[in-house]
């Protein structure tokens, strides 16, 4: 009796996540898939288990980490979207002899939902995006244990969006283009024989295909009678650039217990051809330049409770620095009311963000609820009344962002997942002409999850 008052019990749980949790969102960048896809190729990948033998199939093996969903995503005042989510990184590998791998890996994206991304002055409306990365890599064990590796690779990235003015994937005003090299090293056993080390170098070059300076587009070309250079083109790819990223990652994964998990990036910009506005509007001869800080620090305590209940505490901090300003004519004739800003672009974020999964003891259902508060800080920029006026106060964007969800394992390879989220935007920013700053957006989704 007591069996199964417990299993209906257990049941009507069960019942009244699925109904409750209907269509619901995934997130990319949190929770259990806080993985990247080269994170999924080295857990499958360790140098102790992978396959060696002979025959050509004996040194080949194929890593695939998929995810797809349903979705359904309302935005207020823009009213409700439906539409589906697919993750996959796929990678086959081969085997040269024990120490060596030529991994050729794919990471692709695709969504559809109500969505807002940064143009860096302000959030911009999407309704679908997809991105597509190809990576062959070449990965040496070396040292005692294989404890060390290094993984030379090249890359290239496209990324296309269907904002609310481009109708086709390739009419996306932001889509871009990556080429670039990366050198990875990684020592495992760092410290304790727990411990894992990163270490990440990269150069690419970033392209806008679509993207063109409105001067560039007025088809005049005036030349300065001197250089004999055109004055109206000069800044024609001004979003296009060249970046070099640094990171540094450590983790310490426990069963039970204390794990961390951290990260340390800097990437340097250096645009091709936008060049920095001076105090008087006018276009000086320095070249744009910046650079973006960032600390992240993930940390969770797991207690042996039933299947394991985990608490954790998530911290961002990050700086954006550029020598770029802004000047604004106001759309008058008049001098009198421009307004010119310095570092327009430089801010500080902070994030944070706390977390409890638990997973039952006797049945493969884990639920999880997490919190997330972000807060961005401009160091000079003013904020705007509705019809543009600039405020005497710097403006503050913050975002609130709860999230529930469920996943349950029902083979060693497959699981069924599920999640609600809420996310709620503020600034002091009331200049909606062009972008949003304040709105609201509820994301659920449910899907299946497949790692092979």
């Amino acid at each position: 009796m007591e069996t199964r008052l417990g299993f209906n019990m257990l049941r009507g749980v069960i019942i009244t996540l699925v109904v409750s949790l209907v269509l619901l969102w995934p997130l990319l960048a949190r929770g259990a898939n806080n993985k990247t896809a080269q994170d999924v190729v080295k857990e499958q990948l360790p140098p102790q288990t992978a396959t060696f033998g002979p025959s050509f199939w004996d040194r080949t093996m194929f890593i695939a980490d998929i995810n797809a969903f349903f979705t359904l995503s309302h935005l207020n005042k823009a009213g409700t979207l439906g539409g589906g989510q697919l993750n996959a990184v796929l990678a086959p590998v081969y085997r040269f002899n024990p120490k060596s791998y030529f991994i050729l890996m794919y990471d692709g994206h695709y969504y559809r939902k109500r969505d807002f991304y940064s143009d860096e002055i302000g959030p911009k409306e999407r309704k679908e995006f997809m991105a597509h990365t190809f990576q062959p890599m070449f990965r040496k064990d070396f040292g005692r244990h294989n404890a060390y590796s290094i993984t030379p690779s090249v890359f290239y990235t496209a990324t296309y969006n269907k904002d609310i003015d481009a109708a086709r994937w390739q009419d996306g005003l932001y889509n871009y283009r990556d080429l670039g090299v990366s050198l990875q090293f990684d020592r495992r056993g760092f410290l304790d024989r727990l411990g894992k080390v990163s270490l990440t170098a990269q150069y690419y070059r970033r392209r806008y295909p679509n993207y063109a300076s409105l001067l560039s587009l007025t088809g005049l070309d005036l030349r300065n009678p001197v250089t004999g250079q055109s004055e109206i083109n000069v800044e024609k790819n001004e979003k296009d650039y060249h970046g070099i990223l640094f990171k540094g990652n450590y983790l310490h994964l426990k069963p039970l217990g204390f794990s961390v998990k951290g990260q340390y990036s800097v990437l340097y910009k250096n645009l091709d051809d936008k060049k920095v506005v001076g105090s008087d509007g006018v276009l000086t001869s320095e070249g744009e330049k910046g650079y973006l800080n960032t600390l992240s620090v993930d940390t969770w305590y797991t207690f042996d409770i039933g299947g394991g209940l985990k608490v954790g505490l998530g911290l961002v901090g990050s700086f954006n620095r550029s020598n770029q300003n802004y000047y604004d004519a106001m759309q008058t004739l008049t001098l009198a009311d421009d307004e010119f800003t310095p570092s327009y672009y430089d801010y500080n974020l902070y994030k944070l963000e706390p977390s409890l999964s638990y997973t039952l003891a006797n049945y493969p259902l884990t639920l999880r609820v997490s919190y997330a508060y972000q807060k961005t800080l401009y160091r000079h920029r003013k904020a705007q009344y509705p019809n543009g006026v600039y405020k005497d106060e710097k403006q503050r964007d913050k975002e609130h962002d709860l999230s529930m969800g469920f996943q349950y394992e029902f083979s060693r390879n497959w699981s069924i997942l599920g999640q609600w989220e809420y996310v709620s935007a503020e600034s002091n920013n009331d200049d909606e002409r062009v972008y949003r700053y304040d709105y609201t957006i509820n994301n659920f989704s449910l899907g299946v999850s497949l790692r092979y």
